[in-house]
């Protein structure tokens, strides 16, 4: 059940790729920021593939010892906030994970495994593996950070390992590759926010009121298109940075706090909203504020949206 959303932020602090993309897609080939190619030219044969050689194999020591450093710290995290109650046997989700925030905690799951995805691609990428053969690497990589996670979970007493928890984790992780293969997914972003609009879920658990991964009540996970896409030639005027979100969220007042069945339920909110490209908006030049922008994009900025169930509202600024 834990989200994974926390990994990449650990990833990301401790391993940040400096690779130089396009901006007019989302996550396009990227380019590695230490290629000089006037410096290498300059190199004899022998040199040169030395020096490449030497390179790769310190970035593989990079790669694999922020990866340690990053899965040490995610396990003590989720040991601490996730798995304290204790553990049993392995065992399977007995059907509550079905139940379990009306499957919200899903796009958690997809979320996490696509941001991780999304970063071991740019990692393998600036370690010069071709752009298929690096969407590939980052689904295996954000698959197996899912299974890992769910393993332990189906030692926790109150859990089990949930074959759909890894299912969303998995097809999360596989964004990559369909942003390759598919023009809708390269203009095609998935966000989370959070907004603390409703105390209910501190109030059931008697945790200290602030962010955490198990309060749903007050997240809400979101699909935009760029809008210049959806209209074509019809729109030329459209700016490129603009795109459309549907949102999901869960209902706190139907949120279950029965001590039987906890944090089950959760009538369904959907929302429509604009939304803003960073990376399209800025268009910056230095690879490292392009990637600082890719994982700024993973939020969901505030704007005026309309919520359409379980009640229509207009909000002048929703989160």
């Amino acid at each position: 059940m834990a989200s994974t959303i926390p990994l990449f932020c650990l990833i990301t602090l401790l391993h940040t790729p400096t690779t130089a993309q396009d901006t007019t897609s989302t996550r396009p080939p990227a380019d590695s920021l230490f290629k000089n190619t006037a410096a290498t030219q300059a190199l004899p044969s022998d040199s040169l593939a030395q020096r490449l050689k030497r390179q790769k194999r310190n970035r593989a020591l990079v790669v694999t010892g922020s990866t340690a450093l990053a899965a040490g710290a995610l396990y003590t995290y989720l040991q601490k906030t996730w798995w304290a109650e204790g553990s049993t046997s392995f065992h399977f989700d007995k059907g509550r994970d079905w139940r379990y925030s009306n499957n919200l905690d899903k796009m958690g799951h997809f979320m996490g495994g696509m941001m991780a995805a999304d970063l071991y691609y740019d990692v393998f990428r600036w370690m010069d593996m071709p752009d298929l053969k690096a969407a590939w690497w980052g689904f295996g990589m954000g698959t197996a950070m899912h299974l890992a996670i769910e393993v332990k979970d189906g030692y926790a007493k109150d859990w089990g390992f949930s074959i759909a928890d890894i299912t969303a984790g998995s097809i999360g992780s596989l964004m990559p590759v369909l942003r390759l293969k598919s023009e809708f997914f390269r203009h095609t972003d998935f966000k989370f926010s959070y907004w603390r609009r409703s105390d209910k879920y501190f109030l059931a658990t008697g945790k200290e009121p602030k962010f955490n991964i198990d309060d749903y009540i007050n997240q809400t996970y979101w699909m935009t298109v760029n809008l210049k896409y959806l209209t074509g030639k019809k729109a030329e005027w459209m700016p490129d940075w603009l795109g459309l979100c549907l949102g999901w969220g869960i209902e706190a007042e139907s949120w279950n706090t029965n001590p039987a069945d906890p944090g089950t339920g959760g009538r369904p909110e959907f929302y429509l909203a604009p939304d803003i490209d960073l990376v399209r908006l800025f268009k910056p030049k230095k690879p490292f504020w392009k990637f600082t922008l890719q994982r700024l994009n993973y939020l969901k900025f505030p704007m005026p949206t309309l919520q359409f169930a379980q009640k229509v509202k207009v909000w002048p600024v929703f989160w």
